[in-house]
C-alpha cells in the first residue's frame, strides 16, 4: 500500500539546512529528520530542488549541489560576487503536469551582482550569462516552455530574456510606481504574469507588455508570491507580513474589464512574516507548506482549506522546497538491464563518479586550455 508521505527542505538565517519526512498515512501526521547541517558560512537565502538535485544559495556568494538520491553533497558553483538572491531549475512536463519528458536542463542563478547566470544540469557548466539589470535581482522565474525568463531588480525595471539565445528579449519600466519589483510568476500557460511590488500586485498581459489590472495590500508588506491551479481555478497566492496567505482567484481578474475582488479565501498559521511557501501533489491530495520567521513549519490540506501539521524547528526559517519521499530510494535509480544492456552503457548510479571526473579535469588533451577559460570567466566549480 502506497503511503502518503513527502519530503520538507528548509534552509535559515542560522546557516543550516534542515530535510524532514512527513508521512500522513498515519492517524497523527509524524514529522522524521532526515538530515540538518550547516550548509553554508552566512544565512541560507534559497533553495529549488529537480529531480534528486537540491541547490542552496547564501548571502556567503556559494551555491551548493547535492544529490538527494545518495544523501551527499556534489560540490559548489562559484560565479557570482553577491548574495545568490534566487535559484530555479527549468521544470520537466512531467513536474508541470503536461504529460511525460525532460526539460529541466537548466539551473538559472540570480545575484545581488545584477546578473543572472545559466548553469547546463547535466555537467554544471555555465552556459551563459545575463547582463542587464544595473542593481540586485529580486526574482527570476522560468516561462512553461523553458524559453523565456523574466526578472525583476532593485532598479526599477521587469527584464525578459530568451534563454535560446542568451539575450535580452525586453525590458519593461515601472514607470508608475515608485516601489521595485520583489517577486514575479508566470500565470497558467504564460499570457499573463505577476509581479509583486511591496504592497502591490501588478498583472500583465504578456502580449501588451502593459498592467492589466493590480491588486492594492492596503499598504501591508508581501513576503512571497505564487501562482497555482487549485480544483480547477489558477490562483494568485501572496503570503503577507501578517502571517497571513491572501487567495485571490484569476478568474475575474483576467477579463477585458477586470474586476479586483477580496481574496476568496486567506490561511493564517504564522505568528508573524511568511517566509515562503510551496504547493505539492500527489495521489492522495494537494498539500501547501509555508514557514516563517517564526520557525514554524505548517502542512496544508488544500481541499479542506485546513492546517494538516505543524513542526517547530527553532530556527528562523528563510526558504523552502518539497520533494517526493521517494527520491532517495534506490529502486527509483535508472538501472542497467545486464541482459540487454551495451557493455558501454552505464546506469544513472553508475555514471555519476565519471561525470564528476569531466567537470572537474575535462578531456586530458584539452585540460589547459579549458582552464584557461575556465579563469576568463572567474567561474569555479568545486568537487568532491
Amino acid at each position: 500500500m502506497a503511503k502518503n508521505q513527502f519530503r520538507i527542505i528548509v534552509g535559515s538565517y542560522e546557516h543550516n539546512i534542515l530535510c524532514l519526512s512527513l508521512d500522513l498515512s498515519l492517524k497523527t501526521p509524524l514529522f522524521t529528520p532526515i538530515f540538518h547541517f550547516q550548509a553554508h558560512a552566512l544565512s541560507v537565502k534559497c533553495l529549488d530542488v529537480s529531480k534528486r538535485y537540491l541547490v542552496s544559495g547564501s548571502n556567503d556568494e556559494h551555491i551548493r549541489i547535492y544529490d538527494l538520491q545518495k544523501r551527499k553533497e556534489l560540490g559548489t558553483l562559484l560565479a557570482h560576487q553577491g548574495s545568490i538572491t534566487n535559484l530555479k531549475f527549468s521544470k520537466s512536463k512531467t513536474e508541470n503536469g503536461d504529460g511525460e519528458g525532460s526539460n529541466n536542463k537548466w539551473l538559472l542563478s540570480a545575484s545581488e551582482d545584477n546578473k543572472i547566470i545559466i548553469w547546463r544540469v547535466k555537467d554544471w557548466e555555465n552556459f551563459g550569462t545575463l547582463k542587464g539589470h544595473i542593481a540586485r535581482i529580486n526574482d527570476v522565474d522560468i516561462h512553461p516552455s523553458n524559453r523565456v525568463a523574466i526578472s525583476v531588480s532593485e532598479d526599477h525595471s521587469i527584464r525578459l530574456w530568451n534563454l535560446m539565445t542568451v539575450k535580452k528579449a525586453a525590458v519593461l519600466k515601472l514607470r508608475n510606481y515608485s516601489q521595485n519589483g520583489q517577486f514575479v510568476r508566470w500565470i497558467g500557460n504564460g499570457d499573463y504574469f505577476a509581479v509583486a511590488l511591496l504592497n502591490k500586485v501588478l498583472i500583465y498581459k504578456t502580449a501588451a507588455a502593459k498592467v492589466h489590472c493590480e491588486i492594492d495590500m492596503n499598504k501591508k508588506t508581501i513576503m512571497h508570491l505564487e501562482t497555482e491551479t487549485l480544483d480547477g481555478k489558477i490562483y494568485i497566492c501572496v503570503a503577507m507580513s501578517d502571517g497571513n496567505i491572501h487567495f485571490y482567484p484569476t478568474e475575474g481578474l483576467l477579463t477585458e474589464e477586470p474586476k479586483v475582488e477580496e481574496p476568496e479565501f486567506s490561511l493564517l498559521g504564522h505568528s508573524n512574516r511568511v517566509k515562503d511557501f510551496k504547493f505539492y501533489k500527489n495521489d492522495f491530495g494537494t498539500y501547501m507548506v509555508s514557514i516563517g520567521s517564526d520557525g514554524r513549519v505548517v502542512v496544508w490540506d488544500m481541499e479542506k482549506k485546513d492546517e494538516l501539521a505543524v513542526y517547530d524547528c527553532g530556527e528562523r526559517l528563510n526558504c523552502l522546497a518539497v520533494v517526493d519521499e521517494t527520491v532517495e530510494k534506490y529502486e527509483t535509480m535508472k538501472k542497467r538491464d545486464s541482459e540487454s544492456a551495451d557493455l558501454g552503457e552505464q546506469s544513472e548510479v553508475e555514471s555519476d563518479t565519471e561525470e564528476l571526473k569531466k567537470v572537474m579535469f575535462g578531456n586530458k588533451n584539452k585540460k589547459s586550455k579549458k582552464g584557461k577559460k575556465n579563469k576568463k570567466k572567474k567561474v569555479s566549480i568545486e568537487l568532491e
